[in-house]
């Protein structure tokens, strides 16, 4: 080897030992992050699904269940302060300020159990977990404190006694109802349970009938249009009804009750363990075969029914973490109103008239989580089968829905940008068979949907989507939506929110004049679908009391909705006609509501009251007159007070209707009057989980007159059901019994 090749040699060998060197040293491991550990309880127990967060986003994790969390910084943190917050459903948050070491003493977190409903978590404004306070679109909340203060064996019956929802009876003969919103009738409202979409249209007069209310744990509304998430039916809103976790609910729970009226309720419900997850199982029974004529016009005040409901519903994982739950449930009805002389063999009959509807419903839903905290996928899946056999006096109405319903959603978390995508595949499937005609309807219903949710500075969000579907018969329908919430000071949230809705109508399950009385149906050209303009606007302030927190809240609601293609029967062209088109005119729906609640551990006073203001109205050749059945003015009360000393709650539910416009009939007001309904309830806690209860009904005995037109002549041709405005049912009292045995 020459001199030359040496030196080469030498020279690359330096190289090399120093780029080993280099390398070594970048090898070198990085510093130890810094590892923030704890605890969460409450009542000195554990407390599963509270959720823990450094800086507001920075970093965020869930307790497990044992109450334990871990969180891991990176090592640029060391030696900087922090503020940690945790949250937990139907607690006070707490917040924390940390200075970050090196050192990992478990932190011991106590949280106190919180009477405000800002502290829970709803799902139904962004389909995303938020806390209420959180959420861009104003949610509001029925806890079942509110539903056990007025027993009853239906949801139906609770909902007039919130503000802006009325529940209005379409017949008064066989009570077939729905609730309205903001003066807006229910097949403009989407029901759901647990997040999915029931997506039928005979959802929306049996979905909340069908509903056992002690398996409740809370009800989400939101007033005001969500086409862009939920698709036509919630054109006027959401109503999502939220089922127990059987990991949380009671391992068994007996709700038994009656009224001097012959109706009777039996509710049952255990949740055992079923494999590596959690059970709960609901058998719920009413009857009522007791007739009962107060007004004198020889039909029953109140239907004769028989209901059954079976209910099953399992998940595995943890209550903060659910990676699977399926739920079935079954619905059986036989409901008859009518004549005290009808029987069973008269169904169908020309010279006795009753109504009798059976009604029988399935239905399964299933969603799938999986994902990363950071980026969640949902599945949700859906079918439901519903038959109807029914005559309304002689006149058969027989008809089957099938409904299939698959939905997709992707909600990651992209920086400051919490977007949530993802699509929607409805099958439905309806056919009905009446003497007037025979319908037969099939539609496949794709969607897209995506919405983004910003943060603009610290106290402004900003929440913008939009909504694509595609009809077969009226090709591709979109529908945007603009929100935005602005946190004006701790306590004070002011939200606005745009949209335009749409709503595909399926006339003779949405309608029941198109079924009874003796007018003949019309349909008089191809009907479109109903495209709607809303905006409102929310403002909520809480106020500490005493020094307990969020003690009081006031909320003042503004709501403006502009309807294009307004499907409409026309009742006054002809006296033995309704007639069905879109309206050629304009159809308004605006209003303003101010409610005022009270809710706190501390006192035994909780109180809410609230009222509603509102003009419904349509516009034809240029004549402007108000909508039946949609009250000018609304007011509604819940009084609760506890007695500790003698373990007694007082309950006084109450609401003020004011007058509504009616359907036009000779001799007859043209509007309601001014009514109230009210409830009182004494609940007495007699230990080991058994309560006993005793209510009023209707306690000042209020009940309309002229409900039914023609009464003495069911098959002649003035003949009408549809003109219920207040209640039927007259005073009655209600006894019952509920135990409870905990986990």
């Amino acid at each position: 080897m020459n001199s030359v090749s040496v030196a080469r040699a030498l020279v690359s060998a330096t190289l090399i030992s120093l780029g080993s060197g280099t390398r070594v040293h970048a090898q070198q491991p990085e510093a130890a992050p810094v590892i923030v550990v704890g605890e969460v309880t409450s009542g000195g127990r554990a407390l599963p699904g509270a959720s823990v967060v450094i800086d507001g986003t920075y970093r965020r994790v869930t307790s497990d269940s044992a109450g334990r969390f871990r969180l891991m910084l990176g090592e640029r943190r060391r030696g900087q302060r922090v503020e940690l917050q945790v949250r937990a459903i139907g607690h006070t948050p707490l917040r924390r300020t940390l200075l970050l070491s090196d050192a990992t003493d478990t932190l011991h977190i106590a949280l106190v159990p919180s009477a405000s409903l800002l502290n829970t978590v709803v799902t139904t404004a962004t389909m995303q977990e938020r806390y209420l306070s959180d959420s861009p679109v104003k949610v509001e909340l029925v806890t079942p404190a509110f539903l056990q203060r007025n027993v009853s064996s239906t949801v139906m019956d609770n909902m007039s006694f919130l503000p802006g929802l009325v529940q209005q009876v379409d017949c008064g003969v066989c009570f077939t109802n729905n609730i309205r919103i903001n003066g807006m009738e229910g097949p403009y409202t989407a029901v759901l349970i647990d997040g999915t979409p029931m997506m039928s249209a005979l959802a929306t007069v049996y979905g909340l009938n069908s509903i056992d209310p002690s398996l409740i744990e809370q009800i989400e509304i939101i007033r005001g249009p969500s086409s862009t998430l939920y698709g036509s039916e919630a054109m006027g809103g959401v109503i999502n009804i939220v089922t127990k976790d059987p990991r949380l609910a009671p391992r068994l729970s007996v709700n038994a009750f009656g009224t001097s009226h012959g109706e009777a309720t039996v509710s049952l419900a255990a949740a055992p363990r079923i494999g590596g997850g959690r059970s709960l199982l609901s058998i719920t029974g009413s009857r009522n075969a007791q007739f009962v004529d107060r007004n004198g016009d020889g039909f029953s005040d109140l239907p004769l029914v028989s209901r059954l409901s079976v209910m099953s519903k399992w998940t595995t994982g943890t209550p903060a973490r659910r990676p699977f739950e399926l739920m079935a449930r079954v619905y059986g009805e036989d409901r008859f109103g009518g004549t005290s002389q009808w029987r069973a063999a008269d169904r169908g009959s020309s010279t006795v008239y009753g109504e009798s509807i059976r009604t029988y419903r399935a239905e399964l839903l299933g969603t799938l989580r999986g994902g990363s905290a950071s980026s969640p996928l949902r599945l949700d899946l859906s079918a439901n089968l519903h038959h109807q056999n029914s005559f309304y006096g002689d006149t058969p109405y027989l008809a089957t829905q099938r409904v299939a319903f698959a939905q997709g959603v992707w909600s990651p978390q992209l920086g400051r940008h919490g977007l949530t995508a993802g699509g929607t595949l409805r099958l439905q499937q309806y056919r009905d068979s009446t003497r007037a005609q025979r319908t037969s309807d099939s539609r496949f219903i794709p969607g897209l949907f995506v919405q983004d949710e910003i943060p603009l500075g610290r106290t402004v969000t900003l929440l913008g989507g939009v909504r694509a579907d595609h009809h077969a018969a009226h090709g591709v329908i979109t529908s945007p939506r603009l929100a935005l919430k602005w946190s004006a000071d701790p306590h004070t949230t002011v939200r606005l929110n745009a949209a335009t809705g749409f709503r595909v109508v399926s006339l003779f399950t949405e309608d029941h004049a198109a079924l009874t009385g003796a007018r003949q149906v019309r349909v008089a050209e191809a009907l479109q679908p109903e495209r709607s303009r809303t905006a409102t606007l929310s403002v909520n302030r809480v106020f500490d009391v005493r020094g307990v927190e969020d003690a009081m809240s006031l909320d003042v609601d503004l709501f403006h909705t502009s309807f294009s293609n307004r499907i409409v029967g026309d009742f006054d062209v002809d006296p033995n006609l309704i007639v069905y088109r879109n309206l050629a005119g304009s159809a308004l729906t605006r209003g303003a509501s101010a409610a005022v609640g009270y809710a706190t551990l501390r006192q035994p006073l909780s109180a809410n009251v609230g009222v509603t203001v509102q003009d419904v109205s349509l516009t034809r050749d240029g004549v402007r007159r108000p909508l039946p059945f949609a009250a000018r003015a609304q007011g509604v009360l819940s009084l609760g007070y506890r007695i500790d000393r003698i373990r007694t709650t007082i309950d006084w539910t109450a609401r003020v209707q004011g007058p509504a416009a009616l359907p036009r009939f000779d001799g007859l007001p043209s509007q309601s009057p001014w009514f109230t309904e009210q409830h009182l309830q004494l609940t007495r806690r007699q230990g080991n989980g058994l309560d006993v209860y005793v209510a009023v009904k209707n306690l000042f005995d209020f009940v309309q007159r002229d409900a039914i037109i023609d009464p003495f002549n069911p098959f002649g041709d003035r003949f009408d059901t549809a003109r219920v405005y207040g209640p039927l049912q007259g005073r009655r009292v209600l006894f019952g019994v509920r135990h409870v045995v905990p986990q």
